[in-house]
């Protein structure tokens, strides 16, 4: 049988961790802990802060059907502006596709860029518009225009144009 005297010790400590407990979890034990820790952020000593990729938080990726009569077109969404990396392509048609130019409004000037297909590789291959990094910045709410120029005016089969890239929050 266990004595009274031996258990003791098990009772002070069992009693003695829990007023530990019941001190740690008052309101003023918090405040007094809170009150001691102090975030100082200026140049000299500025407060780490974690930045998330933008190509990975907000990825754009669209296709598009341009043809030698009518040009693509999407609106970049309010509040963000879209940063354009790579332009890849085929044309369905004949194959007398020659470019595509991308028209943005960046900074509230236009910008193009021209982009030329391959030839075919052969007389019944479709022409392809390899893949092509850019670097092109849509304003936010603008609108993004694609066009093709073809030798043949009759090629209506269309082209399909696929666009990448991000989008960044609009200061």
């Amino acid at each position: 049988m266990t004595s009274p005297r031996s258990l003791k010790p098990l009772v002070i400590g069992v009693a003695s961790a829990g007023a530990v407990l019941a001190l740690g979890l008052t309101p003023a034990v918090h405040a007094v802990t809170s009150a001691l820790v102090t975030v100082v952020n200026t140049g000299a000593n500025p407060v780490a802060v974690a930045s998330v990729d933008p190509r990975v938080a907000q990825p754009f990726g669209m296709r598009v059907f341009p043809n030698v009569r009518q040009y693509a077109t999407f609106v970049v969404p309010a509040g963000k502006k879209l940063v354009i990396t790579s332009v890849t392509g085929f044309n369905n048609g004949n194959g007398s596709v020659a470019d595509l130019e991308v028209d943005v409004a960046s900074n509230g000037v236009g910008s193009a860029m021209r982009i030329p297909f391959m030839a075919p590789q052969s007389t019944t291959s479709l022409r392809y518009l390899a893949a092509h990094e850019v670097f092109l910045v849509a304003d936010a709410g603008s609108t993004v225009y694609f066009s093709v120029t073809d030798s043949n005016f009759d090629d209506s089969a269309g082209v399909n144009i696929d666009v990448h890239g991000y989008y960044v929050a609009a200061s």
